[in-house]
Parts: structure tokens; C-alpha cells; sequence
């Protein structure tokens, strides 16, 4: 039998990799998931709020082993929901609006390509102030509160808020490229989310 030093050590160290990967694989799993449920939610538009904050809801749980699951998702959805209306009516108002702006700029329209790119980073800053408000959400939280709050935040964690930009930009280009992706794409939004609010958790 070989006894040599480390031998034990690489069995724990392959034991360690497995459960790794086990881990890894799990969190991909909740993601696709989560992103599904979130984007059959969000289709009516004025409740993608509450589905994101839902699908932040079950993915933190899940990050901190906690009980969770879809049913927690569709709970933490529809009481969000409550007093979601106004807020999630303006951001499909703003998106609309930019939408018709990108049209506009697509036609021939002077200074078209500029309009346009500014539309499109507009629309992903929007869209960024509206997710990290959706992740903050707590209940018997103020939507308009939860917005403001978030415009600072973005302005303050720049880096987060390119990270988070950079999500919802490869999820766009994702669903454009290959429309059948776009529901589990939306978990990769909610799992960046997730993650960048980790990022600000003091530590300890």
C-alpha cells in the first residue's frame, strides 16, 4: 500500500474538485431555470420587476444554501407585485419610447448612427437602474424608493454597473441571435445581479 505524504491529501482535494463541480453545475442548473420562470413572468411587461425580484430572491437563497426553489420565486414575485404598477408602467413607457427613437434612427435620418448608439446605451442604463431595483426589493419596500436608490447605486458602483451592463447586453444579442435562448438567457441577468450585490456585502 502506497503511504507516501500527499496521497490523502490529493483524495481530499479530488473530493473537494467534485463537490466544486457538483456545486457549479447546480448553480448553472437554478440559473437556466430561474431565467425561464423570470422571462414567462416578465412577458406581460409590467411584472418583469417583480420577476426579477423574484429570481434575485431564489438565487441568493440558493447562494447561501438556504431553502428555495420555484415556489419560493413566484411568492417573492407576487408581493413584490403590490405597488409595482406605477414604476413598471413608466420603465415599459421609457423602453417604448427608445424603441420608437431606434426606429427613427434606423430610417434616414441625419446622424441616424449616433442617435442610434446613444438610444442603445440608454436603453441598458435603463434597464440596469430597473434590474438593481428589482434585486434591492424587500417587503414593504417603496418602488419609486427602490428606483432613486438604485440610480445612485449605479452612479456609485460604476464597476458593478458595468458588469451588470454587460450581462443585459450579451442576453440581448443572445435573444436576437437565437430567440429561443432569450428565457433561459434572463437567469444570466438575475445571477450577475446576485452576484453584484455580493460584491457590496461588507465582508464578514
Amino acid at each position: 500500500m502506497d503511504r507516501r505524504p500527499g496521497r490523502p491529501g490529493a483524495a481530499r482535494s479530488g473530493t473537494t474538485g467534485s463537490a466544486s463541480t457538483r456545486d457549479s453545475f447546480e448553480l448553472f442548473a437554478e440559473t437556466l431555470l430561474t431565467g425561464v420562470v423570470v422571462g414567462v413572468l416578465a412577458a406581460p411587461l409590467v411584472t418583469a420587476l417583480p420577476a426579477v425580484a423574484g429570481g434575485a430572491e431564489h438565487l441568493r437563497r440558493h447562494r447561501n444554501g438556504e431553502s428555495s426553489g420555484v415556489r419560493v420565486l413566484l411568492r417573492t414575485a407576487r408581493a413584490a407585485l403590490r405597488g409595482s404598477w406605477g414604476v413598471s408602467a413608466a420603465l415599459v413607457a421609457a423602453l417604448l419610447l427608445l424603441g420608437f427613437n431606434a426606429v427613427l434612427a434606423g430610417g434616414p435620418l441625419p446622424g441616424g448612427d449616433v442617435l442610434l448608439v446613444a438610444t442603445a446605451v440608454l436603453a441598458v442604463g435603463v434597464l440596469v437602474v430597473a434590474v438593481r431595483a428589482a434585486g434591492s426589493w424587500r417587503p414593504g419596500a417603496s418602488w419609486p424608493r427602490l428606483v432613486r436608490t438604485a440610480a445612485r447605486t449605479c452612479a456609485a458602483d460604476p464597476a458593478g454597473s458595468a458588469l451588470l451592463a454587460s450581462a443585459v447586453a450579451f442576453v440581448g444579442v443572445l435573444a436576437w441571435m437565437l430567440p429561443p435562448l432569450a428565457l433561459p438567457g434572463a437567469g444570466i441577468v438575475v445571477l450577475g445581479l446576485v452576484a453584484v450585490e455580493a460584491r457590496r456585502e461588507p465582508a464578514g
